[in-house]
């Protein structure tokens, strides 16, 4: 792990053992919101790893070079780190990074357009976002204790109580849990969702047909948009 970014993840996380057994209080703790959890926790620990970049890690060199070595990051982490910079008033250590990478672009330019090249050279790019290859991994390690944690009653009746997450990962979680009595009472308030759902979608269908005398409710002419809004709520 490329060290300037192992300084920011120790100081947000801490040790991987104290990471590692928090995952499950941390999953307790956010059932209460009407987020998915997972997802809620995900935005958390990115904003806070931006928090911690334009606070104390804006000159660190290492910090500096992988910023510029990926010319950035991607247009989602891009689009947190001016809504974290414009909330904590860290315009100052944006604009040091949003420098560097416009100092790094134009010397690209001027050498490509050089006389001594003989034809453009590439702007040598990683093309990884360096936040999203970090948190992909604690979305897996999220994941997972969501499926174990489904094996202990106190985090299966916290959950049913509010049982929101996301489609995504409630599919991923679904596939790591192997004892079928635990997987049906962590699908059943999904089914349950959906099932009212297709209801009002088959009823619209079948009311929409011309030979239908039956008035269409407003809640089956939503009803499509209701179910994509749920694949994709986070």
């Amino acid at each position: 792990m490329i060290e300037g970014l192992k300084k920011i993840i120790d100081k947000l996380l801490g040790s991987g053992d104290r990471v590692k057994n928090s995952y499950y209080t941390e999953l307790l703790d956010t059932f209460s919101k009407d987020r998915c959890s997972i997802c809620v926790l995900l935005e958390n620990s990115v904003e806070k790893y931006l928090e911690n970049l334009l606070h104390e890690f804006t000159m660190d060199p290492v910090s500096r070079r992988q910023i510029r070595d990926s010319f950035g990051y991607c247009a989602k982490h891009t689009a947190s780190l001016i809504k974290v910079a414009e909330n904590t008033n860290q315009r100052l250590s944006a604009s040091i990074v949003a420098e560097d990478l416009a100092n790094t672009f134009l010397k690209y330019c001027r050498k490509a357009v050089g006389v001594s090249f003989k034809k453009p050279g590439r702007l040598k790019k990683d093309p990884s976002c360096h936040i999203c290859q970090y948190f992909s991994k604690h979305e897996r390690l999220y994941i997972s204790e969501f499926a174990r944690g489904a094996q202990k009653q106190e985090f299966l009746d916290r959950y049913r109580e509010n049982p929101f997450i996301c489609m995504d990962h409630l599919i991923d979680a679904s596939q790591l849990i192997k004892d079928r009595d635990i997987l049906e009472k962590v699908l059943e308030p999904k089914m349950r969702e959906i099932g009212a759902i297709d209801k009002d979608l088959n009823n619209f269908i079948k009311k929409f047909d011309h030979r239908s005398r039956e008035n269409i409710t407003e809640e089956e002419a939503a009803a499509w948009i209701i179910f994509f809004k749920t694949l994709n709520r986070e």
